[in-house]
């Protein structure tokens, strides 16, 4: 029974190590511009949260859906195309690549002095992700991006 079960198992790994030979190039090099995606296929997310805070900001397909309590309700609105567009500057003027290698400027995170917050950028079935940061107190590189999301937040009712 030894044997068997080893004959199968070198069979299913040499068999998952095969593949299908195509004659176009593999594109190694991930480009953080938005520009080669379909900017619909992008969805953002924003976090903070603390003891006393709860903050959830997600957007997607041109619609921001705001979460201020972790068992409460959504709020939705739909991003005009003029706010969409501001949005996606902002985020072409981001490199995606070194996002989770950003330093936090502060610390009061730490200590319940902010809310620890994080952003999340999902593009192309890419997932890209800041360390924690305070809230409010973002990496300067990513900062107009944090800030004009969390104004998109405040217009939702």
């Amino acid at each position: 029974m030894k044997y068997i079960t080893l004959l199968v198992s070198i069979i299913l790994c040499s068999a998952c190590g095969l593949t299908k030979n195509n004659s176009e190039p593999v594109q190694t090099n991930v480009n953080s511009s938005i520009m080669h995606t379909d900017q619909n296929d992008v969805l953002m997310e924003y976090t903070a949260i603390t003891r006393g805070l709860f903050l959830k900001i997600r957007i997607e397909n041109q619609e921001i859906l705001v979460k201020k309590e972790q068992f409460g309700p959504d709020k939705i609105r739909d991003i005009s195309d003029t706010e969409w567009d501001i949005l996606m500057q902002k985020l072409e003027a981001v490199n995606l690549n070194t996002l989770s290698s950003l330093e936090a400027p502060s610390m009061k995170r730490a200590y319940d002095g902010a809310a620890a917050a994080r952003l999340e950028i999902t593009e192309a079935d890419l997932k890209y992700s800041t360390s924690e940061f305070d809230h409010n107190n973002p990496n300067t590189k990513i900062e107009p991006l944090v800030d004009y999301i969390l104004s998109l937040a405040k217009t939702v009712e």
